[in-house]
């Protein structure tokens, strides 16, 4: 069977077209008895609009694109929910898109959102290689980076320096002194380096020289385990004369599969050594985990990110990139004690 046009619409209520299409716009002059009639009438034939051709004549949709740099992680996943969530309550649909951070996806998703005529795109992660912005901008369509700093868009994300030195500072009061920095291609590089820098900064303002052989990289962003080389460089590194007491890790599930490697290596977290991730994950608060971390604010970082892209929506790109930033959170749970603890 055919789908039911604007015709079967306007025969049901008794009107015109234009005063179907009037309704549906919600444009012209419809009294309110006319209106209801309409909305009955639409109701009763399973009238459905063409959003398609609606796009077309507006030049515009009413979806917008979220791209992640992998979907896989649970972060990006709970914080793309939390944006999908805050547009639909405002009546626009998500594109979802993964990259897995690579420029090249970026650039092929945003031009399939752009085919779309997307009426704005939100980035939760971005490789930085290329200046997607000023694209953006060109083309007229907003764009709001969440949860990573860019100085040339619109932006909300929280202070990654800051949340870091939180996590240090926590190590430090209990008594660490040798505390070692794991990082992995699952963090993209400006925020890795803005957190690697709240490291350092939080050691020399206690008085202690950060060294070259306490920083860790996991490259392997799928499945951290499997990366052999890597564990025998924390073994040989915790088999040394002077060997970290704890570690501060860049993003919870390389800290997750950090203390599985630390495990399995035969050492105890925390007794031996203590751990401290980034993001604040659900995984982090399950008791078998009980991750001490610092904690992103993924509701304000969802809804102050979607509420702008909505702003320029309706008022245009054209006004000064706003970008905020939010204060971290440190959550204490069991992976951290005092040294020897």
């Amino acid at each position: 069977m055919s789908q039911p046009t604007i015709r079967d619409v306007a025969r049901a209520a008794g009107v015109s077209k234009s005063t179907v299409s009037n309704v549906i716009r919600d444009a012209g002059r419809t009294t309110p008895e006319t209106r209801e009639r309409v909305l009955e009438a639409i109701a009763t034939v399973g009238y459905r609009p063409n959003a398609i051709a609606r796009s077309l004549v507006q030049r515009r949709t009413t979806t917008v694109g979220i791209l992640v740099g992998d979907l896989a992680n649970p972060f990006y996943s709970e914080l793309a929910k939390l944006v999908e969530q805050r547009l639909a309550a405002a009546g626009y649909a998500a594109m979802m898109c993964n990259t897995d951070g690579h420029a090249a996806s970026e650039r092929a998703r945003i031009e399939s959102l752009l085919e779309y005529r997307a009426a704005g795109i939100v980035m939760l992660q971005t490789s930085g290689e290329w200046r997607v912005a000023d694209e953006l901008r060109a083309q007229g369509v907003p764009l709001v980076v969440v949860s990573c700093w860019d100085e040339t868009a619109d932006c909300v994300a929280v202070d990654d320096a800051a949340g870091v030195r939180l996590a240090v500072d926590h190590l430090l009061d209990l008594g660490h002194r040798r505390i070692a920095y794991l990082s992995s291609g699952l963090v993209e590089p400006q925020t890795d380096k803005a957190r690697f820098d709240g490291y350092r900064r939080a050691l020399r303002g206690a008085g202690l020289r950060p060294r070259n052989e306490l920083r860790l990289r996991w490259e392997d962003p799928a499945y951290l385990t499997s990366d052999r080389e890597t564990a025998r460089g924390i073994d040989a590194l915790l088999r040394g004369a002077a060997p970290p007491t704890a570690f501060v890790v860049s993003n919870d599930l390389v800290a997750i599969d950090l203390i599985e490697t630390l495990e399995q290596l035969g050492l105890r977290v925390p007794a031996d050594v203590s751990v401290v991730g980034f993001d604040d994950i659900a995984l982090a608060g399950l008791a078998r985990v009980s991750l001490t971390t610092v904690a992103q604010p993924r509701e304000a970082l969802a809804e102050l990110g979607a509420s702008i892209v909505l702003e320029r929506i309706e008022s245009g790109p054209g006004a000064p990139p706003r970008r905020v930033r939010l204060p971290p959170e440190l959550v204490v749970r069991s992976s951290s004690a005092p040294v020897g603890g």
